[in-house]
Formats: C-alpha cells, sequence, structure tokens
C-alpha cells in the first residue's frame, strides 16, 4: 500500500509525459509533409554513403546504409546527413536527388524526395499511450469526487 500512495504523487508528472509524447508523434510523423508544403525545392548531389553507427551506447555497427546530400541554399552550400537508414541503400555517390529544407531562425529541417518520418513517431506513440493508460485512471479517480 505504501508503493501506491508512493507511485501515486508521480501519475500526474506521468500524464503530462504521455500527453507531450502523443503530441510530439502526431508533429514528428507529419514533419514530411510540413517541410515539402513550406520548404523550398532543390537539387542535391550524393557526396558519400554511411553507414548505421547502430545503437547510441554500444560499439557495434546496425544494418542499413543512408546517404549524405550536398545542395545549395539561397545562404550558401549546405550538407545533410541523413538518419534514414535502409538496406539495401537507393541511393549512389554522385547521383542527383530532390530535397527539400526549411530553414527558420535555429530550425533546420531538411528531406530527401523519398524519405519517411522514420520510426522515432511510432516510438513516441507507444510510450505515450503507455503512460497515459497507466496515469489517467489514477487521475480520473481521485478527480470523480470532486465532481459529486
Amino acid at each position: 500500500m505504501e508503493f501506491l500512495n508512493t507511485i501515486t504523487q508521480y501519475l500526474p508528472l506521468l500524464a503530462l509525459v504521455g500527453t507531450y509524447l502523443l503530441i510530439l508523434s502526431f508533429d514528428r510523423a507529419q514533419l514530411p509533409e510540413r517541410v515539402k508544403k513550406r520548404g523550398i525545392k532543390a537539387e542535391g548531389t550524393v557526396i558519400e554513403i554511411r553507414q548505421n553507427p547502430g545503437p547510441l551506447f554500444s560499439k557495434t555497427e546496425g544494418e542499413g546504409e543512408a546517404p549524405v546530400v550536398e545542395f545549395n541554399t539561397s545562404s550558401g552550400s549546405y550538407r545533410h546527413h541523413s538518419t534514414n537508414y535502409v538496406t539495401p541503400c537507393p541511393y549512389q555517390v554522385g547521383q542527383k536527388v530532390s530535397v527539400w529544407y526549411y530553414f527558420y531562425k535555429s530550425k533546420r529541417e531538411v528531406y530527401l524526395e523519398n524519405e519517411d518520418a522514420g520510426s522515432l513517431p511510432r516510438t513516441f506513440l507507444i510510450w505515450g499511450i503507455a503512460f497515459c493508460v497507466i496515469s489517467y485512471p489514477f487521475i480520473i479517480r481521485n478527480l470523480l469526487p470532486l465532481v459529486n
């Protein structure tokens, strides 16, 4: 019983984090379309194919390859390191590709023609749902006496 009392004080924070993850998931899923809609289309050149560095805290390399694309903007040349690692890589060094970019203040968003949002929106969605399913029933249960 003491454990339940201890954990219930953190449930509003868990609900807040879960809700934020759901909003972030939706935002990240819409990002490619938003950049294509607001951004500027340019032609870039694949200058390198990079191997997936693998998990963040592991020394082993993962599978897949992603392009590094160089393109020109109104303020100069820019290099985009894609994180969309796939096997086999559909790009080759020297290949011309369409790039959409949206630069506003410190925000730098770039998408290649065939890229998608990746797995990050799905990961945020799963964790957001899990946090909300755990926390909201307890919050609702605590708020019901206030309604009566």
